[in-house]
């Protein structure tokens, strides 16, 4: 198994190179459970993949919310017995909601100056700075993933709207 090291414009202390088979992985999925920005990884490294963020943003927003509601049973049943949620899961949920947001604005994401670029998108929810910040100094705490949770629910609704 060949090393997997996110593009530069991935790279973020949150997101960890994952411990993936990357040759199994189906170019054609846009959420890979334990590894996010899939896409982005095959475009800014390939110069290929779906690149849903330019084909349909509706749709695989749409796909991204229905991951969404499986990462987050997991992260709610992980609070709910009081014990810290796996560091891949609020990865992967994480992951979900910036691939929403970046997508919904048809473009990759780029991690790398993540504040710069949050600043050129438009269709973005109410101090989306501040509470992704929040999210982003704790995310392993139960605040950060209701919060979380808000978010995805507002990006959903700003791309019915919105697209």
């Amino acid at each position: 198994m060949a090393d997997f090291q996110y593009a530069k414009e991935l790279e973020h202390p949150l997101f960890k190179t994952p411990n993936v088979a990357v040759e199994e992985v189906d170019e054609g999925s846009i959420f890979v459970t334990g590894l996010p920005f899939w896409q982005e990884q095959l475009f800014y490294t390939r110069g290929r993949g779906e690149m849903p963020w330019h084909t349909d943003p509706e749709q695989a927003c749409r796909r991204l919310a229905k991951q969404w509601k499986n990462v987050a049973q997991e992260l709610d049943a992980a609070f709910k017995l009081r014990e810290k949620p796996e560091e891949s899961v609020i990865c992967d949920g994480l992951g979900i909601y910036i691939s929403m947001l970046f997508w919904s604005n048809k473009r990759p994401v780029q991690l790398n100056q993540l504040d710069n670029h949050l600043e050129t998108l438009k269709l973005v929810p109410m101090n989306l700075q501040e509470r992704l910040a929040f999210i982003m100094e704790r995310p392993d705490s139960y605040p950060a993933f209701k919060q979380l949770n808000e978010l995805v629910l507002e990006q959903r609704k700003l791309v019915l709207k919105g697209l």
